[in-house]
Order: C-alpha cells, then sequence, then structure tokens
C-alpha cells in the first residue's frame, strides 16, 4: 500500500517537473534580455501583480482579484449547471426515442459547429450586457458537447442486454436509470469534460465583450487598454488554472464514484 502511495506521489510530481523548467528559462531569457519585458513580463513580474492583485487592491474587505475570479465561477456553475440539465434531459430522449433524435439530430448537427462566442452579438441586443448574454452565451457553448455525448452514449447500449432486462420484467424507469445511464456515463463525462471546457472558455471570451466591471475576461481585457501584461499573463495562468481544479478535481471524482467504481473504466496505475 505504501509503495502504491509513493507511485502516485511520483506520477503526480511528474508535471511539475517540464513546467518547472520551463519557467526558470521564462525567467532566466527574461532577465538577461532575451525577451521583451514590456510585451512578455517573466514568471516573477507575473506573480508580483497578481499577489498586488490578491492582497493590496481591494474593494471594502476583498480583494479584486478574487471578486474577478468570484464573478467568473459563478456564471460558469449557473450556465454549466442550466446546459447540463436541458443537454442531458434531451440526450436521453434522443437516445431512447427514434422519432424525438430524428427531429433534433439535424438541428444539432447544424447549429453544433457555430462557435459560442457568435451568439454574443445577437444576445447583447437582447439581453443588453452583462451576466443574462455571458451566462446564456456560456451555456449555449457548453449544451452540444453534452448532448450529443449523452444521446449517443445511451444509443450505444447494446440490444441484448435491453432485450435481457425485459425479460426480466424491469419496468422503462428501472431500465433507464438502472441500465441505460450507467452503461452511457462514460460518453456523459466525457461530454461534461468538453461542454465544461467549451463554456468556460466561451464564457471569458464573451466576458471581455459584454461584462460590465468584473469577471476574468474583462480584467484581461482591461489590462490591454492600460498596457499591463503582467495582469493578461496571470489571468491566462488563472484561467488555465481554474479549469485544471475542475477537471482533475470535481469531474475526476465523479468518475471515482462511478465508472471506476463500476468497473467501466479501470483507473492508470
Amino acid at each position: 500500500m505504501n509503495l502504491e502511495n509513493k507511485q502516485q506521489k511520483i506520477s503526480t510530481l511528474y508535471p511539475l517537473i517540464p513546467v518547472s523548467l520551463f519557467l526558470l528559462f521564462w525567467e532566466f531569457f527574461a532577465k538577461i534580455g532575451v525577451i521583451n519585458q514590456a510585451l512578455l513580463s517573466c514568471p516573477s513580474q507575473i506573480l508580483s501583480e497578481m499577489w498586488n492583485l490578491l492582497i493590496a487592491k481591494k474593494i471594502g474587505d476583498c480583494p479584486i482579484l478574487l471578486l474577478h475570479i468570484y464573478s467568473s465561477l459563478y456564471r460558469l456553475v449557473i450556465a454549466f449547471s442550466v446546459s447540463t440539465i436541458l443537454a442531458v434531459s434531451l440526450g436521453i430522449l434522443m437516445g431512447t426515442n427514434k422519432y424525438i433524435y430524428r427531429f433534433f439530430d439535424p438541428i444539432i448537427t447544424l447549429l453544433m459547429p457555430i462557435p459560442g462566442i457568435a451568439w454574443a452579438p445577437i444576445l447583447m441586443l437582447w439581453l443588453g450586457f452583462g451576466d443574462p448574454t455571458i451566462i446564456t452565451v456560456g451555456a449555449i457553448a457548453a449544451f452540444f458537447p453534452i448532448v450529443h455525448n449523452t444521446c449517443y452514449g445511451v444509443r450505444s447500449i447494446e440490444k441484448e442486454i435491453v432485450w435481457s432486462a425485459e425479460l426480466l420484467g424491469v419496468n422503462k424507469p428501472t431500465l433507464l436509470f438502472k441500465v441505460c445511464l450507467p452503461w452511457a456515463t462514460p460518453y456523459l463525462l466525457t461530454g461534461f469534460k468538453l461542454g465544461l471546457a467549451r463554456g468556460w472558455r466561451t464564457l471569458i471570451a464573451v466576458e471581455m465583450i459584454a461584462a460590465s466591471l468584473w469577471g476574468l475576461g474583462f480584467m484581461i481585457f482591461d489590462a490591454r487598454d492600460y498596457l499591463r501584461p503582467s495582469i493578461i499573463y496571470g489571468g491566462i495562468i488563472i484561467l488555465a488554472l481554474i479549469y485544471l481544479l475542475l477537471e482533475k478535481g470535481l469531474l475526476r471524482w465523479i468518475e471515482k464514484k462511478t465508472i471506476e467504481k463500476w468497473g467501466i473504466l479501470h483507473e492508470k496505475t
């Protein structure tokens, strides 16, 4: 058991090695003048600027950086929750009913390739600036990967399994929740990952043009106007770290509690 724990700790530390080397080389070349720090701030400058936003600059008792992070996250939570409820419900209906599938599949196929940001100008005319537009566009962006994967996850179940359950007298609700959804769970989790990534990047992009004051997207875009590259790069790094925590934390936890626990997917060692 101790050996397994050591191996897990070592495997966790592996990704830190190339990242650390990259940051060291970045800092070194910036300090010796190979990199123009007016255009590409060194890691120490970025860290100092983020620390300043976290500690020194506050609105009331709350640091400015935390207000930006909170604004983006609560928009993401609402957008992703709404898109998940609608997409999973429609995906299940499409997966279990061929008529519903035939009706919605061409519509989804037509709309899915459209970038989420393309909806922003229309929704800004309808809903104005601020949260309604940002959340709606984020929900639209996350919707399509989730509904697509849910639908094909339910449709991928082998007919023999369904027939066996029906022969045992299983009713339709039990068949759906005890057979179809567990089978489709790997597809759902893939859809959640893709939807979360697509919704997150689209939401941040819309914050750059539709946010009135707060949000990481607004922070990055505002820093561009004042020629503060340290804040721009710091904001980009924070975006990546937040998604990493959500994907490797929340979604990974759901994987362990579902498909790994059920034996559908085995954890890599």
